[in-house]
């Protein structure tokens, strides 16, 4: 029984380094492992960003006439509101019937906005015709449903970053906005609503298009959602910082705006 254990204990010392030796190996191959996949999926990540990037660059082309009317638009607002005062009671009078309307007006007013966008984009290259109305009326109200829960979303943001300065409430509406409201709930509604008008509204085709969803994920959902960022996230930044009055109107003309881009996006051929 001694002999036994002076054996074993006599050969623990050159077990140890090997076995030490085997430890450090392993661990070497599971670094080069796994840091191989992390720089594949920051690869990956460019590539879809890059993508995404072109594919909204692509649709801006293909809307820049329609979008600088509105823009032009926009601008003539902004002017007159700055230097001509008679307007004002335009502005003032506008965001009255706001406040006695409630959700009501966001709805018919978003819904106007969808129909405006839907006359103005190009419609050259469709796959399949639908119907101007048709196309019109279902933008109505998938639109005007959203101005209902987006303007409940500003009524929160406004109580829940009352208390911070005008500079740091302007970053936290922004980042609130668009990292937490648009990423959960406004792209998914958008794209979801708008591929399927794509589809001209049938459900097979729509299914075939989102399966397998990681697929669709990647491909189109992504691509909305990094085009609405370099379109949002600059334009929430301005109108968050413009007086009251002039905030609503110019965030519905920018609707239009992002309402071309979103359709033109989810075109099966863009």
């Amino acid at each position: 029984m001694s002999i036994v254990k002076i054996e074993l204990f006599a050969s623990e010392p050159a077990f140890e380094p090997r076995l030490r030796r085997r430890m450090r190996s392993r661990n070497h191959l599971l670094r080069v492992s796994y840091w191989g996949k992390a720089k594949q999926a920051a690869a990956l990540f460019r590539d879809v960003v890059y993508a995404s990037l072109r594919k909204g660059a692509a649709a801006a082309v293909q809307i820049a006439i329609p979008a600088m009317v509105v823009q032009a638009l926009m601008l003539a607002l902004a002017l007159s509101y700055f230097f001509v005062p008679a307007s004002l009671v335009v502005f003032k009078a506008i965001v009255t019937v706001r406040n006695d309307m409630g959700l009501c007006f966001s709805f018919l007013s978003l819904g106007a906005i969808a129909i405006l966008a839907e006359s103005l984009r190009p419609r050259g290259g469709d796959g399949k015709k639908t119907s101007f109305w048709i196309s019109a009326g279902y933008a109505f109200f998938v639109m005007g449903f959203l101005g209902i829960f987006t303007d409940l979303f500003y009524m929160l943001q406004d109580s829940m970053w009352s208390r911070l300065s005008p500079t740091a409430k302007i970053v936290a509406k922004v980042m609130t906005d668009q990292f937490v409201y648009t990423v959960l709930f406004a792209n998914p509604y958008q794209t979801f609503l708008y591929v399927f008008k794509d589809c001209s509204f049938e459900s097979r085709s729509f299914f075939e298009r989102i399966t397998p969803f990681k697929n669709f994920y990647v491909r189109e959902m992504l691509a909305v959602l990094i085009t609405n960022w370099a379109f949002w996230i600059p334009t929430t930044a301005i109108l968050y910082s413009l007086p009251l009055d002039l905030q609503f109107i110019m965030s519905r003309l920018a609707v239009t705006i992002w309402v071309l881009l979103l359709t033109t996006i989810t075109k099966r051929n863009s």
